[in-house]
Protein backbone atom coordinates (compact mmCIF):
# COMPACT_ATOMS: atom_id res chain seq x y z
CA UNK A 1 0.00 0.00 0.00
CA UNK A 2 1.20 3.54 -0.71
CA UNK A 3 1.83 6.34 1.73
CA UNK A 4 -1.24 8.27 0.54
CA UNK A 5 -2.17 9.33 4.07
CA UNK A 6 1.28 10.89 4.52
CA UNK A 7 1.06 12.52 1.08
CA UNK A 8 -2.25 14.16 1.97
CA UNK A 9 -0.81 15.45 5.26
CA UNK A 10 2.20 16.82 3.37
CA UNK A 11 -0.02 18.63 0.86
CA UNK A 12 -2.35 20.00 3.55
CA UNK A 13 0.68 21.47 5.37
CA UNK A 14 2.75 22.36 2.32
CA UNK A 15 5.16 25.27 2.73
CA UNK A 16 8.32 26.37 0.96
CA UNK A 17 10.26 24.90 3.85
CA UNK A 18 8.72 21.41 3.36
CA UNK A 19 9.25 21.15 -0.41
CA UNK A 20 12.35 18.97 0.03
CA UNK A 21 10.06 16.24 1.36
CA UNK A 22 8.78 15.84 -2.20
CA UNK A 23 11.37 13.07 -2.57
CA UNK A 24 9.41 10.95 -0.09
CA UNK A 25 6.42 10.84 -2.44
CA UNK A 26 7.47 11.41 -6.06
CA UNK A 27 9.68 9.43 -8.42
CA UNK A 28 12.67 11.33 -9.84
CA UNK A 29 11.14 11.08 -13.33
CA UNK A 30 7.54 11.83 -12.42
CA UNK A 31 5.24 13.00 -15.21
CA UNK A 32 2.96 15.87 -14.10
CA UNK A 33 0.22 17.65 -16.02
CA UNK A 34 -2.37 20.24 -15.06
CA UNK A 35 -4.23 22.83 -17.17
CA UNK A 36 -1.13 25.10 -17.28
CA UNK A 37 1.89 22.81 -16.96
CA UNK A 38 3.20 19.60 -18.45
CA UNK A 39 6.58 18.51 -17.12
CA UNK A 40 8.72 15.47 -16.45
CA UNK A 41 10.95 15.27 -13.39
CA UNK A 42 10.68 15.82 -9.67
CA UNK A 43 12.93 18.91 -9.78
CA UNK A 44 10.59 20.58 -12.27
CA UNK A 45 7.59 19.65 -10.11
CA UNK A 46 9.35 21.26 -7.14
CA UNK A 47 9.79 24.42 -9.28
CA UNK A 48 6.03 24.50 -9.94
CA UNK A 49 5.47 24.55 -6.17
CA UNK A 50 8.10 27.28 -5.66
CA UNK A 51 6.37 29.29 -8.36
CA UNK A 52 3.04 28.78 -6.57
CA UNK A 53 4.48 30.14 -3.31
CA UNK A 54 6.07 33.11 -5.07
CA UNK A 55 2.82 34.13 -6.79
CA UNK A 56 0.07 33.36 -4.26
CA UNK A 57 -0.53 34.18 -0.64
CA UNK A 58 -1.22 31.26 1.68
CA UNK A 59 -1.92 28.54 -0.91
CA UNK A 60 -3.30 25.38 0.66
CA UNK A 61 -5.09 22.15 -0.21
CA UNK A 62 -8.06 20.52 1.50
CA UNK A 63 -8.89 16.96 0.47
CA UNK A 64 -12.52 15.92 0.05
CA UNK A 65 -12.60 12.34 -1.24
CA UNK A 66 -10.03 9.64 -1.86
CA UNK A 67 -10.14 6.36 -3.77
CA UNK A 68 -7.11 4.11 -3.86
CA UNK A 69 -5.95 0.67 -4.88
CA UNK A 70 -2.45 -0.84 -4.94
CA UNK A 71 -1.31 0.92 -8.13
CA UNK A 72 -3.21 4.19 -8.27
CA UNK A 73 -5.28 6.78 -6.44
CA UNK A 74 -7.87 9.40 -7.27
CA UNK A 75 -8.42 12.39 -5.00
CA UNK A 76 -10.77 15.36 -5.06
CA UNK A 77 -9.66 18.57 -3.39
CA UNK A 78 -10.16 22.28 -2.97
CA UNK A 79 -7.16 24.54 -3.49
CA UNK A 80 -7.37 27.85 -1.66
CA UNK A 81 -5.21 30.82 -2.54
CA UNK A 82 -5.09 34.56 -2.20
CA UNK A 83 -4.02 36.82 -5.06
CA UNK A 84 -3.84 40.60 -4.71
CA UNK A 85 -5.81 40.33 -1.48
CA UNK A 86 -8.68 38.39 -3.08
CA UNK A 87 -9.38 34.82 -1.97
CA UNK A 88 -10.05 32.10 -4.53
CA UNK A 89 -11.01 28.44 -4.40
CA UNK A 90 -10.29 25.95 -7.16
CA UNK A 91 -12.08 22.60 -7.00
CA UNK A 92 -10.21 19.81 -8.71
CA UNK A 93 -9.02 16.24 -8.71
CA UNK A 94 -5.79 14.31 -9.09
CA UNK A 95 -5.10 10.94 -10.65
CA UNK A 96 -1.93 9.33 -9.29
CA UNK A 97 -0.07 6.19 -10.40
CA UNK A 98 2.52 4.42 -8.23
CA UNK A 99 5.61 2.52 -9.25
CA UNK A 100 6.97 -0.64 -7.52
CA UNK A 101 8.63 1.54 -4.86
CA UNK A 102 5.21 3.10 -4.15
CA UNK A 103 6.30 6.56 -5.22
CA UNK A 104 4.24 8.57 -7.69
CA UNK A 105 5.45 8.37 -11.29
CA UNK A 106 2.30 9.88 -12.86
CA UNK A 107 0.29 12.83 -11.51
CA UNK A 108 -2.52 14.35 -13.56
CA UNK A 109 -4.62 17.22 -12.17
CA UNK A 110 -8.06 17.96 -13.56
CA UNK A 111 -9.95 21.19 -12.95
CA UNK A 112 -12.10 23.52 -15.00
CA UNK A 113 -10.01 26.54 -15.97
CA UNK A 114 -13.08 28.32 -17.35
CA UNK A 115 -15.23 28.01 -14.26
CA UNK A 116 -12.50 28.14 -11.65
CA UNK A 117 -10.29 30.89 -13.13
CA UNK A 118 -11.54 32.60 -16.29
CA UNK A 119 -14.97 33.48 -14.92
CA UNK A 120 -13.20 35.61 -12.31
CA UNK A 121 -11.69 37.89 -14.99
CA UNK A 122 -14.31 40.52 -16.01
CA UNK A 123 -13.52 40.83 -19.75
CA UNK A 124 -12.99 37.11 -20.18
CA UNK A 125 -16.13 36.35 -18.12
CA UNK A 126 -18.40 38.08 -20.64
CA UNK A 127 -16.67 36.47 -23.63
CA UNK A 128 -16.68 33.03 -21.97
CA UNK A 129 -20.29 33.53 -20.85
CA UNK A 130 -21.38 34.06 -24.45
CA UNK A 131 -19.97 30.66 -25.46
CA UNK A 132 -21.36 28.97 -22.37
CA UNK A 133 -24.85 30.16 -23.29
CA UNK A 134 -24.46 28.88 -26.84
CA UNK A 135 -23.22 25.45 -25.72
CA UNK A 136 -25.49 24.88 -22.70
CA UNK A 137 -29.03 23.55 -22.74
CA UNK A 138 -31.75 26.19 -22.32
CA UNK A 139 -32.57 26.96 -18.68
CA UNK A 140 -35.92 25.17 -18.80
CA UNK A 141 -33.95 21.88 -19.23
CA UNK A 142 -31.69 22.53 -16.23
CA UNK A 143 -32.03 21.00 -12.75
Amino acid sequence: MSNLKDLKIWYENLKKSTLDQIENFYDANVYFKDPFNEIKGRDKLRKIFYHMFENFENPNFVFIDTMENDDEAFLTWDFYLKLNGIEYKIHGSSYLKYNKEKTIYYHRDYWDVGEEVLLNVPFVRSFYGYFRKKLALPEDYSC
